[in-house]
């Protein structure tokens, strides 16, 4: 009996794996991130447009998809590409909006 308490003592007195909380610095750096996408989010359902540089459709994409799609011979290749034009010509802002919030928080760290 002596022996199974003395192996439970050694084993709870092991560190194990340790976990630090983030600093401060780290929590309010991500929360000033975090407060920076919802305002872009914000301003963007404000002017229904997308707010990222990366964005690969919206609006204006779509109509720059158009030019390229009547420049198309093929017709089943045109179709396709006036098919992605109308797609992105038709999407909600909302979804476009909540996309771009999305991969701004992703690269706010922390989670």
């Amino acid at each position: 009996m002596l022996a199974v308490l003395g192996l439970l003592l050694t084993a709870c007195s092991t560190e194990g794996d340790q976990y630090s909380a983030p600093s401060l610095r780290d929590v309010t750096a991500a929360n000033q991130c975090m407060d920076h996408c919802q305002a872009q989010y914000d301003s963007c359902i404000g002017t229904r447009t997308g707010f990222s540089s990366d964005d690969s459709c919206g609006a204006g994409v779509a109509t720059q998809r158009d030019a390229k799609c009547e420049k198309i011979d093929n017709p089943d290749l045109r179709k396709a590409c006036q098919a992605s034009s109308d797609y992105c010509r038709n999407r909600l802002p909302a979804l476009t909006c909540g996309e771009d919030r999305n991969r701004c928080i992703s690269r706010c760290g922390g989670g």
